[in-house]
């Protein structure tokens, strides 16, 4: 026989133990005057019977009451802070250590970003010139290139003529 049709969910979850009180009164009262639903009923319990785990053994349950207070154990552990005499100690020592690095180490940077050693002042200008020069004459050397002299005259006479005697009408849209 099968069961009603709009009784077959409730007969499952009644099986399961799913259903609140009041539908499980209707659902008893039914079964009581349907055959077909109690054959279902039946089927669904012994379903459920199968999926149903095993009673835990005696190491298992002590490891279930244990649990609580190991949680709570490990909790603390982790967010357990240091003692604040610790953090005290540990920040003296810090100073400490920094303050004798600056006393006792000749040449350690100082505040303001000097050093210990003694430096001779240097002349921007002078130095601009040398860094001037030094990059002149890498290009100049990557290049491939004799080194310029200033104020020097062209070399190549043909050349200067070549462009006096050109008119700039040909000049246009060529590239070197």
């Amino acid at each position: 026989m099968a069961a009603c049709p709009e009784q077959e969910t409730r007969l499952d979850l009644h099986a399961a133990g799913a259903l609140d009180a009041a539908e499980t009164v209707q659902l008893v009262q039914h079964l009581e005057s349907c055959a077909g639903c109690r054959e279902v009923f039946a089927a669904s319990v012994e379903m459920v019977s199968l999926l149903a785990l095993p009673e835990p053994t005696a190491a298992e349950r002590s490891a279930q009451d244990a649990l609580p207070q190991r949680t709570l154990e490990a909790w603390k552990r982790e967010n357990a802070r240091p003692a604040p005499w610790r953090r005290a100690v540990g920040v003296t020592l810090a100073a400490a250590a920094a303050v004798a690095l600056v006393i006792l180490v000749p040449g350690a940077v100082r505040p303001g970003g000097t050093t210990g050693g003694v430096t001779e002042p240097t002349d921007a200008a002078t130095e601009a010139r040398q860094v001037e020069a030094q990059t002149l004459a890498d290009f100049e050397a990557w290049a491939g290139l004799e080194p310029l002299e200033s104020g020097a005259a062209m070399e190549d006479e043909e050349t200067l003529e070549d462009l006096e005697d050109s008119n700039e009408d040909d000049l246009l849209g060529e590239t070197l």
